[in-house]
């Protein structure tokens, strides 16, 4: 029997993709070398298939020539010449890799259609001998998402209740680990085909007479063929959000956790913590929201418009109805009722630019910044280095929705943005021989920009406003330079200045 790895095979790097998974997995179950000062003994257990190679590939990837790795086989001496195929083949495998073998073996050959469960109790009776050798001692099983699939049918199937739809934990005990739950067989069959790895394949696999072959031969296919393509992954991810759900309701405070914080008319929460909670705690998180605003006896949104408006990817950004506006910021979700406010209605409202925002664009930390606007527009703001000639319409030097401009100008800051209303806003158009109301009432403007429409100042001096106002004094000699500060307003209804831009 000859067998033969391929060169540069050794060192297991074909499996760089699948290190950061790994590395996860071991982080999360407080297992990762690196946080004990004393790491743990890592074993693996080892068949010859191809997912118990993969796997012993792959943590000797991770654990380089720092840490021991040891390879663990037993031999069930039910197939005869294939159990010694199978030795001979591991110790080749062991020697390619440069990692010591260990294998246990039955005492006595055992007659033909044994029952599975009284292998796997001899099995784990030696694995079980190695783990009390050593308290350090950890062991990787092999079993991968197909496995846990088989088992969670089979389970159904016998009754045996929601412990039993659970499928196989990737933490049976605080010493046996399974990280390959939620990788695929058919993709680390395909791994090891594409860099030629040899792998054994166990004849017993094949027969009938064994429960689990025969749900993997005929009733996953069955589910495939009904539910197409892949049909039978559903169950593993019902398995997933069973136990995402068991493990959550014994969990602590999970609703103070997600808010950061709640004020009159207003919520912000984490929309990270939010996305990992159950579905059913994500229900009860908004419920507890409309109560909330129920309770400030405000009208609230409909429950379902607020669930698919933090469920969609990107999470939807703006009204949700009845007043309230959904805005997302740095990963937080800003829950805020603006309706009926007298500041909107009159159009008096004001707020600068903080000095802190501008530095967060200039460095990267954020780009754009959205900046919400009393009746639902916005005002995005970005930071840009390109060095490109702007026509004058994106250059704002016409009346246009977008400026761009050096903010190292002297006499720029502070930047103000200001509604119509508000009196230094009207006092500045008197200055420059302009009606601001007439301005507005020359051209069919929605009665919602007419109310809203955001002005740029620049100290008491216009400086730009969407539509009606040019950017002011344009500096021309940093036109090539690198490094402007652009400014773009939408309306809440959308961008619905096609007709007033194409004739301004």
């Amino acid at each position: 029997m000859k067998i033969q790895f391929p060169k540069g095979t050794e060192t297991g790097k074909f499996l760089s993709p699948y290190l950061s998974r790994l590395e996860s997995f071991l982080r999360d179950n407080g297992i990762h070398p690196d946080n004990h000062p004393s790491p743990p003994h890592f074993h693996v257990a080892i068949s010859g298939g191809a997912d118990s190679v993969f796997l012993a590939f792959l943590l000797h990837l991770f654990l380089e020539n720092r840490h021991s790795l040891t390879l663990v086989h037993f031999n069930h001496r039910t197939r005869g010449k294939e159990n010694e195929e199978d030795e001979i083949f591991l110790r080749s495998f062991a020697r390619h890799i440069g990692r010591p073998l260990r294998i246990g073996i039955l005492s006595e050959p055992l007659p033909d259609n044994v029952p599975e469960d009284f292998l796997r109790k001899k099995r784990y009776a030696f694995f079980d001998t190695l783990l009390t050798e050593n308290r350090k001692n950890i062991l990787f099983l092999a079993h991968h998402q197909d496995d846990q699939v088989e088992t969670i049918l089979m389970n159904l199937f016998r009754g045996t209740g929601p412990k039993g739809v659970l499928g196989m934990l990737n933490k049976p005990d605080r010493r046996i680990f399974r990280p390959l739950l939620e990788t695929g067989a058919d993709e680390i069959r395909n791994v090891l085909s594409d860099h030629r790895i040899p792998y054994r394949i166990d004849s017993s696999n094949l027969q009938h007479d064994y429960l689990r072959n025969r749900v993997r031969m005929e009733l996953v296919p069955t589910i495939r063929r009904i539910f197409p393509p892949e049909g039978d992954r559903h169950v593993a991810n019902l398995s997933l959000l069973l136990r995402r759900e068991l493990e959550d309701r014994e969990s602590g405070d999970w609703l103070s956790s997600t808010f950061l914080l709640i004020r009159d008319h207003g919520f912000i929460f984490s929309l990270p913590r939010y996305r990992n909670l159950t579905p059913y705690r994500q229900t009860l998180f908004c419920r507890w929201i409309l109560d909330r605003i129920l309770l400030w006896h405000l009208p609230a949104p409909e429950e379902r418009n607020l669930l698919r408006s933090l469920s969609g990817t990107p999470v939807f950004e703006g009204h949700l109805g009845r007043g309230w506006h959904l805005g997302i910021e740095f990963q937080e979700a800003h829950l805020v009722y603006k309706r009926n406010l007298p500041e909107e209605a009159s159009g008096n409202w004001s707020f600068f630019l903080e000095p802190d925002i501008l530095e967060d664009l200039r460095s990267g930390k954020r780009n754009p910044y959205l900046q919400a606007l009393p009746g639902g527009g916005r005002l995005e703001w970005a930071w840009s280095s390109e060095s490109d000639i702007r026509t004058p319409w994106e250059e704002g030097t016409r009346p246009s929705r977008s400026c761009r401009f050096s903010p190292d100008r002297e006499g720029l800051f502070p930047l103000l943005v200001a509604g119509p209303g508000f009196p230094a806003v009207r006092e500045a158009f008197r200055r420059e021989g302009m009606s601001l109301g007439r301005l507005l009432s020359r051209r069919r403007f929605p009665s919602s920009f007419k109310k809203n429409l955001p002005v740029l100042m620049a100290g008491e001096s216009l400086l730009w406003a969407p539509h009606i106002f040019p950017l002011r004094t344009p500096d021309e000699s940093v036109r090539n330079e690198t490094g402007r500060l652009s400014v773009t307003y939408q309306d809440a209804k959308g961008d619905v200045w096609k007709r007033s831009s194409a004739s301004p």
